[in-house]
């Protein structure tokens, strides 16, 4: 009896002092990876400390994600083209929309993902931990960025990426000097059937303003873009204007140039003061980008055009 007695309380101590131990030291015992809770779109996830096999479910937190050093084992990697970056056909295509058998198959420990994407939360959150990032527009790239460094236990990378950025801005608005507040930056957008003019609240527009450069007062709104037909083409006006044409297939790339050639020679651009002044620049697709790895080319593109003075107009 007294041998049943001590085999009792023994049992008991054990239970008690494993419930002293932290979960994140029990689940490393027991095998599996440490975990703490984050806070995402979709509510709370808990998710590992030191994530080892990350997927993206967009490009909205795969340039975060690569800006941080971090490669992922599956994302959607078609047609997209990041500054810095390379060839990412060692990354595996989970396609867009995202193959959820594909992902299944990656076993992954960790899925990020913007909330233009919540919709696909409940699936691929059986699969692996899933952290979404709130985002409205694409001014939004810094918050999706700081996320997804908490998410990947890499915030003291992130503060560093995050001051490089300030820095760079802060010698292009010393370099500029006087003409830093007197130069209306114009960013515009060729379609085959229209033109958009970028506004404040996109990637480009937050760039240009931690610059602080001013608009053209069609820009000048706290609004994405707005579309505008040839007939308003002196809304897009500007001492320089940013011009780009990227399509999402080679059809609508095609076509988008050929409406840019043929507005190039049109009576009305060819009146507009930047064109005058040979102050109109072709650049490419990262002028819409979604992170840090984008923002610091589109800060090289200041630099060249704005300081350097020594680059063909468009």
């Amino acid at each position: 009896m007294r041998h049943q007695y001590g085999l009792v309380l023994l049992f008991l101590l054990l239970i008690g002092c494993n419930q002293l131990v932290p979960q994140e030291t029990v689940n490393q015992s027991s095998g599996t990876q440490p975990t703490r809770a984050i806070e995402h779109a979709m509510g709370n996830a808990d998710i590992p400390v030191q994530p080892e096999r990350v997927v993206v479910l967009d490009d909205c937190t795969l340039e975060p994600v690569l800006a941080l050093g971090v490669k992922p084992v599956g994302a959607p990697i078609r047609n997209v083209h990041i500054p810095g970056q390379g060839n990412l056909s060692q990354i595996q295509d989970i396609g867009t929309p995202a193959n959820l058998e594909t992902i299944l198959a990656l076993k992954p420990d960790l899925i990020l993902g913007c909330a233009y994407l919540r919709d696909m939360y409940n699936q691929v959150a059986q699969i692996a931990p899933t952290v979404i990032a709130p985002i409205e527009t694409s001014a939004d790239w810094q918050a999706v960025f700081w996320l997804v460094a908490d998410a990947l236990g890499k915030r003291n990378a992130a503060e560093q990426v995050m001051t490089n950025y300030k820095t760079r801005l802060a010698t292009l608005r010393s370099q500029l000097g006087e003409r830093l507040k007197s130069t209306q930056v114009s960013v515009i957008r060729v379609y085959p059937n229209h033109i958009s003019l970028y506004a404040k609240d996109v990637f480009i527009g937050t760039i240009l303003a931690d610059a602080g450069l001013s608009r053209p007062p069609s820009q000048d709104q706290d609004i994405p873009a707005i579309d505008i037909s040839k007939e308003r083409i002196r809304d897009a006006d500007g001492d320089v204007i940013f011009v780009w044409t990227y399509g999402s297939n080679e059809q609508l790339t095609e076509s988008a140039q050929i409406a840019l050639e043929k507005l190039k020679i049109d009576p009305l651009w060819q009146q507009l003061n930047a064109v005058k002044q040979g102050s109109v620049y072709l650049v490419p697709d990262y002028w819409i980008g979604a992170g840090p790895l984008s923002a610091n080319a589109v800060i090289d593109d200041l630099f060249k055009y704005l300081i350097e003075d020594a680059v063909p107009p468009l």
